[in-house]
């Protein structure tokens, strides 16, 4: 077994998940794209390995699958072998689809005297459903996901006990391991053409929305102002995908596509990252998880989702960092999809998320976001007044038109480079509403609030808090030294 040298946070996640398994034993490991998280479910596994136990990873993805073998050196069950032998202390590899034919195998874990461990990757995905139906309740199951959304995935509070959260994407961002972003939303792609059929918006409707002239005039136009290495744009169809790559061919563009119906996507992949042939990529949906291209620096969303975990995997293709090179990149947003999903860095409650089926309001589990039309401020959706200008912001008004490029992250990108200590009370209140942080905010006006009386006042009318509230947080705190870790935004 090879030694694997894991980050503190990743140790810690592993003790946590540890404590809850032996507890649950079916527990979701949430941990963000960028996290390590095969990493980690090779070094737990290798450790379960160690201790006498079988284990067995399950893919539903053969990109992912591939991955996987590559790090993980176990025994496959795949390439066609209809039976496999399971010892314990061995570690076995499988996709999804081939074990639920291997029903013999599936009858061996449930014999075993010392129950296996069995991890599930992209846990949110369903395929494996049946098969962990059928295990005995013994057997100890560990889903790894980015995204456990239950709204989305209604399978996970069914087949699971527990989750925790490794971290969140802003914490990796903060350290250094992900890059941060800006986001630009164009509309309107005349999105009130979109209807949904089974949870999601249909092909049909977001072609009739999306490929249009209007559409593509403006694509063409930011892709002149915006400086980029690589650029990811995300359609909803294969048609649109075909009309669009075509489009730009005969307009000159270095541009390639990939999609389930080329008879030669991995070539034209290659002409994306590595024959350099083309500095934009066309997809579907194939490139949305398991594909890993640190220099994609501009990712376009020319679709719309329903579906949240869509959402943060498709931002997350331009999340990797290049030490040196690149620690930012850019998403423009045809779609608005950032009004119902919020923001790719924003803290999200994963921890309630997986087991609640039932769709809220707008927002998915992040408070929902609006444009201050007269001043450009980023205030909650719910709000009539802006508390920045005090113009009231009609109701069916629309903040952004289709002749116009608006960064929506443009208040947090002011404070890139600065300290939390150095942040007025309305700056800190903007870097809570953004990236839901409303806890660690407070602490810090707390504390600020000890060396500059007033500021936890001035923090509380800039969150909209009830005036009780800044009176409260000093009666609690009286005699205590509040500290915080004091960072630099990126």
């Amino acid at each position: 077994m090879s030694d694997i040298v894991l980050r503190p946070y990743q140790q810690d996640f592993i003790k946590r998940l540890s404590y809850s398994i032996v507890k649950h034993k079916k527990v979701i490991a949430c941990a963000p794209t960028g996290s390590g998280k095969t990493k980690m479910f090779i070094s737990i596994a290798n450790e379960a390995r160690s201790r006498g136990r079988a284990v067995i990873i399950i893919s539903e993805s053969l990109k992912i699958f591939k991955q996987i073998t590559d790090e993980a050196k176990g025994i496959l069950i795949a390439n066609g072998v209809k039976h496999r032998k399971i010892e314990e202390g061995k570690l076995y590899i499988a996709m999804a689809q081939t074990l639920a034919r291997r029903p013999l195998i599936i009858e061996q874990l449930n014999q075993m005297a010392k129950p296996p461990l069995v991890i599930v990757d992209e846990a949110h995905i369903g395929t494996p459903t049946k098969i962990l139906q059928k295990l005995r309740p013994e057997i100890m199951v560990l889903g790894f996901t980015a995204t456990p959304d239950a709204r989305v995935a209604k399978h996970l509070p069914e087949l699971y006990n527990d989750c925790v959260v490794a971290c969140q994407v802003d914490d990796l961002i903060q350290q250094g391991f992900l890059c941060s972003y800006k986001h630009k939303g164009r509309t309107k792609a005349n999105i009130d053409l979109l209807q949904i059929k089974g949870g999601e918006y249909t092909e049909t409707s977001q072609n009739q929305a999306f490929n249009t002239q209007t559409v593509y005039d403006g694509l063409l136009e930011d892709l002149k102002k915006e400086t980029f290495s690589k650029c990811m744009i995300f359609v909803a169809s294969i048609a649109h995908c075909e009309d669009l790559y075509h489009k730009m061919v005969a307009d000159g563009y270095k541009v390639t596509r990939y999609h389930s119906k080329l008879d030669n996507a991995e070539y034209e992949l290659a002409k994306f990252t590595q024959l350099d042939l083309a500095d934009i990529c066309i997809s579907v949906a194939s490139l949305t998880k398991g594909f890993d291209y640190p220099p994609i620096d501009l990712v376009i969303l020319n679709r719309k989702t329903t579906s949240l975990p869509l959402y943060l995997q498709m931002l997350g293709r331009g999340s990797r960092v290049i030490s040196g090179v690149k620690n930012h990149f850019l998403v423009l947003d045809y779609g608005e999809n950032w009004l119902q999903h919020g923001y790719y860095f924003q803290d999200r409650p994963w921890d309630k998320l997986w087991k609640q089926t039932k769709k809220g309001k707008k927002g998915e589990g992040v408070a929902p976001l609006a444009l201050c039309p007269s001043c450009k401020a980023i205030i909650p959706a719910n709000i009539k007044i802006c508390p920045y200008c005090k113009n009231e912001r009609p109701k069916t008004e629309k903040e952004l038109e289709q002749g116009e490029l608006v960064e929506v992250t443009q208040h947090y990108t002011r404070l890139v480079g600065r300290k939390v200590s150095s942040l007025t009370p309305s700056e800190l209140s903007i870097y809570a509403k953004i990236k839901n942080k409303q806890r660690f905010a407070a602490r810090i006006a707390k504390a600020q609030e000890q060396k500059n009386p007033g500021y936890l006042d001035r923090f509380a009318v800039s969150m909209g808090y009830k005036p009780g509230w800044a009176l409260l947080q000093k009666q609690r705190s009286r005699g205590e030294k509040i500290e915080f870790t004091d960072i630099t935004l990126r």
